[in-house]
């Protein structure tokens, strides 16, 4: 069931004329959705989903995609962020991060999470890069076999394939 809900997000995002920018933009904001571990971070990057103008389901996608990635990368992220946090000269930056009201809450400081955080930046530009290319590629040359199939037509249809997949 979760993956049909996956695979109509996707087919659903690459059929509409929706701008690739939009797209890949959302896909980029996704991944820090899905590496960044901790309720505030996830509601602060999904506030700045809903208010830019980007694709919700890409969005979301990539969520899905990077958020089964995050788990693997988690040991890597780990290490980056021991290495983030002892950087010397951030010292001071950090400490007045840690003294001030809501930041702590968000868990900078957990090495986890401040690799997650570089890594999700690292992967920020090539990820909206990858996506938009993907995508006006996909448009000029897929877009009109795969619309069809079968398979895409019924994923698409939202009412009918909610009727059959529910």
């Amino acid at each position: 069931m979760f993956i049909v809900k996956i695979l109509k997000d996707i087919f659903k995002v690459l059929q509409t004329d929706v701008s690739p920018n939009q797209v890949a933009f959302g896909a980029a904001l996704g991944i820090f959705l899905g590496f960044v571990p901790g309720v505030l971070w996830k509601c602060i990057f999904f506030f700045l989903i809903m208010i830019l103008r980007v694709n919700i389901g890409a969005a979301f996608v990539s969520w899905t995609v990077f958020g089964l990635v995050g788990l693997l990368l988690d040991p890597i992220a780990d290490k980056i962020g021991y290495f983030i946090l002892n950087l010397g000269f951030l010292f001071n930056l950090f400490t007045s991060l840690y003294n001030a009201d809501i930041v702590p809450f968000t868990k900078f400081n957990n090495t986890v999470v401040m690799g997650n955080l570089a890594l999700g930046v690292i992967l920020f530009y090539p990820a909206y890069f990858f996506s938009k290319k993907f995508i006006l590629y996909y448009r000029s040359h897929w877009r009109e076999k795969i619309a069809k199939w079968r398979i895409v037509k019924l994923l698409t249809a939202s009412s009918i394939s909610y009727t059959i997949f529910k």
